[in-house]
This record gives structure tokens, C-alpha cells and sequence, in this order.
């Protein structure tokens, strides 16, 4: 049952997309009739992507894999956003065309031409600012969280929190160290990070390591998996981290004391563990991860997936730290709006749900293209209040 499932589901999938190529074909074909062989061509190019995509998805062990998977996975990822935006404003086009100007007599090349211009030179010019903000800027957001039981000890206790480093090929060192570097000139007094280390391959693990270099050796570093390490092999992804600078909790917890009082960090596995039997050891457990929690501790709960957020309400849990959406790389903090929000109800920023609050941040790095549009790298400062 699970297996026509799947088999139904992909074939939808390959049907939308079927569908988009042609919509973006037919459109681009009679909008710019002279380009006609530069559309075909792109097109070809761009779909001859999906038969190498057990390629881009695999997990290789040789140099030449993954330099093939660095290259071509972001141009089937931009290939395929692109046919999905240019239809769907081709359809919008189409139903407006429809509505206002069909009675008109007037051909929808005409009409459309000049929104369809006007279309991709915003995508290029969000494209090219994009590229920018996601490789060059990097943001401290300062978030003030009051609990209610939270011990005057820890009256200002600051977290420094990344996440969605992605780290591959490509990924810069000196990146990944003024990452670690504006995390350390805040002085915060714990530094964790909220999953997808690595771009579905732990090969580059150490370069992600040699960049903690930069934080201060006394300072602790916490960490738990996200979908895309589990994606890697959480075995090996763990094995690579054991004894290193970043602590990993995997359905664990440890305590943070000051004089007589404490404070529970607890980190789960990511719920993408929960869709492979082999990995089921890391699939969350949010009972396992409060075991030995002292009484009266409030808790602070690293969980890569803001979707646990409910598990987490549940059992009463103070503060839930989160990653995972990106916010789509696309979106304006100021509005508290992004991309993710169409999909998601926890996208970005901060929420509470009676006693319990989360915060998501929308990420360090980037997935799939380097574009974050609007949504600056995100170095995250958690500052606890007592309420």
C-alpha cells in the first residue's frame, strides 16, 4: 500500500512539472519567438537534470561526485523554481487575459509581452541581491525571552544559536568563521546549533570544525541533527563529531548549574528519522531528552524541525529553539513575513503557546541555490529574562 503510494505521489509529481515545462515553453516560445532555439535549448538542458537526479540526490564517496553534485544540484533546483514561478505568473497573465482583453481581440502575446519582461528582470534583479545577502552579510537578531521560572541566576544568560549551514564544497571557511566569530564577540554564554551541518554529506564536517576554532575554548557548544544530516548518515555524521568541539544531544540532556541553580538544555533528533526505519534510534523522543531533568529546572529544547513545537507544549517545555524553514530564503523580517509562512505555521521569529515559547530562526546559510532574498544570515542572541 505504501509502495503505490509513493509511486502514486511521484508520478503527480512528474506530472506538475511535465505541465510547467510546457506552460513555460509554449509561453516563452511565442513571447519571444526569436529566442526560440536559446528556450528549447535551456529547456532540454534543464531536464536532462532529472535523469541525473539520482546522481545529485546520491551520497558518493569519490571527488568526482561530488563536484557533480555541487554543480548540477543548484541548477536543477534554479531550473526547476524558475518553470514553477514563470508558469504560474503565466497562468495569472492567462486569467486576466482571459477576463479583460480576450472580448478585446487583442493577442495575448501583446498583451502579455511586457509583464512577462517585467516578470523576469524582478526575479533576475531578486536573484543577483539574493546572491549577495546570502554570501557576503551576516545578521545578529537579539531576542529577549522571559520565563516564568527561570532562576535570577540566570538572569541574562545568553544563547548564540546558528543554524542550516548546509556546509559543502563550496562553503567558504572563512564563512563558516565569521559566523563563529560574530556568535563570539556577543560574549554569550552557550553556543548551539540547530541542525543541517552539513549538505547531506559529512565529508565536510571538519571544515565546519576547524571554523568553532574561532569561539572561545571555554565556551559550550551544543548541537543536534537535522533532516539533511540524517539525510547523510547520522552514524557516520556522529561518529565524525564524537569528542569534538560540538557537543551533540541526541534524545538527550545535560545541566547547566550556576550557584544552587540549574538549567535543563535538552536536544532531540529530527524528525526525518521518523520516514527511515534504519535511522530510528534518531528519530525524536522528546520523553527520552527530559530524563533526569532536576526539578523545578526550566528547560531550553533544541529541536532542528519547529513541527515538534506541539510535542513540546505538551510536556510544558519553557523554550524550544528551532531551524529547518529558511523562511524560504525569501521574506522581510520587519513584516515578519516569508515564503515559508505559505506553508508553515511556525516560519520564523517567535511564538508562544500558553506557558511554552519557540523561537525559529530562518537560518545561517542556504539550501539548494545561494540566494536569500530579503532574509540576511541569521546569527540568533537568546537572552533569558525571569518574567
Amino acid at each position: 500500500m505504501a509502495a503505490k503510494r509513493t509511486v502514486l505521489i511521484v508520478n503527480l509529481i512528474l506530472s506538475l512539472f511535465f505541465l510547467m515545462n510546457a506552460i513555460s515553453i509554449w509561453a516563452g516560445s511565442n513571447l519571444y519567438p526569436a529566442g526560440w532555439h536559446f528556450i528549447l535549448l535551456g529547456a532540454v538542458l534543464g531536464n536532462l537534470l532529472w535523469l541525473l537526479l539520482p546522481l545529485i540526490l546520491r551520497r558518493h564517496s569519490s571527488p568526482f561526485f561530488r563536484l557533480s553534485r555541487a554543480l548540477l544540484g543548484p541548477f536543477w533546483v534554479l531550473w526547476n523554481l524558475l518553470i514553477f514561478l514563470y508558469s504560474a505568473f503565466i497562468l495569472l497573465l492567462g486569467l486576466i487575459w482571459g477576463v479583460a482583453f480576450l472580448w478585446r481581440w487583442v493577442p495575448f502575446a501583446q498583451f502579455a509581452h511586457f509583464p512577462s519582461n517585467l516578470f523576469l528582470s524582478a526575479l533576475a534583479g531578486v536573484c543577483v541581491i539574493g546572491c549577495f545577502q546570502a554570501l557576503v552579510p551576516v545578521r545578529v537578531e537579539r531576542v529577549t525571552v522571559r520565563l516564568k521560572n527561570l532562576p535570577q541566576e540566570f538572569a541574562g544568560f545568553k544563547i548564540a544559536m546558528i543554524s542550516d549551514l548546509h556546509v559543502g564544497l563550496f562553503t567558504r571557511l572563512s564563512r563558516l568563521q565569521q559566523f563563529a566569530r560574530v556568535a563570539q564577540n556577543e560574549a554569550p554564554d552557550l553556543f548551539v546549533v540547530c541542525g543541517d551541518l552539513t549538505d547531506d554529506d559529512p565529508q565536510y564536517l571538519p571544515k565546519f570544525l576547524k571554523s568553532l576554532e574561532s569561539l572561545d575554548p571555554y565556551l559550550p557548544a551544543v548541537g543536534v541533527l537535522g533532516n539533511h544530516d540524517v539525510y547523510a548518515n547520522p552514524e557516520k555524521t556522529l561518529h565524525v563529531l564524537e569528542d569534538s568541539r560540538l557537543q551533540m544531544l541526541v534524545n538527550e540532556g545535560m545541566e547547566i548549574r550556576r550557584g544552587n541553580s540549574s538549567l535543563w538544555l535538552a536536544g532531540v533528533g529530527d524528525q526525518g528519522a521518523r520516514r527511515f526505519g534504519k535511522w530510528g534510534s534518531v528519530a525524536p523522543d522528546f520523553d527520552k531528552a527530559l530524563e533526569g531533568k532536576p526539578d523545578g529546572a526550566p528547560t531550553v529544547l533544541l529541536a532542528h524541525q519547529p513541527q515538534g513545537f506541539q510535542e513540546a507544549v505538551e510536556r510544558k517545555v519553557e523554550l524550544t529553539l528551532s531551524g529547518h524553514t529558511h523562511g524560504g530564503q525569501v521574506g522581510f523580517k520587519a513584516l515578519n513575513w516569508s515564503l515559508a509562512k505559505l506553508f508553515m505555521k511556525y516560519h520564523m521569529g517567535h511564538f508562544q503557546e500558553g506557558e511554552s515559547q519557540l523561537y525559529v530562526t530562518p537560518g545561517t546559510g542556504y539550501w539548494g541555490v545561494p540566494v536569500r532574498f530579503g532574509l540576511t544570515p541569521e546569527v540568533s542572541l537568546i537572552e533569558l529574562q525571569p518574567a
